[in-house]
């Protein structure tokens, strides 16, 4: 007999992956790096309301997931990356 869980192994499998992955990116966290850390911050946000989705506020937590863990998420990776860019080309000579 199978019990059906509304946790499924691969949503907790990635929440603790995230939440793993978050101590390293906490602990090398920087000014400079700042944009980076929040977006994924926001990744796990996401990961926490995949999970938790199918247990409290279904409407309110996949538009968490979907909106702020990958929506924001992709956006602030985008400043971060932007701002890596532009901070590099303007320290070349030309």
């Amino acid at each position: 007999m199978t019990v059906l869980s509304p946790f499924g192994s691969l949503e907790v499998a990635g929440l603790v992956i995230a939440i793993v992955g978050l101590i390293p990116v906490l602990s090398q966290h920087s000014e400079e790096t700042k944009l980076f850390t929040v977006g994924y911050s926001l990744l796990v946000v996401g990961m926490f309301a995949t999970n938790f989705e199918a247990v409290i506020l279904p409407v309110v937590l996949n538009f968490t997931e979907h909106g702020i863990g990958i929506g924001a998420a992709g956006v602030v990776f985008f400043l971060a990356a932007y701002q890596r860019r532009k901070e590099i080309t303007e320290g070349e000579t030309l």
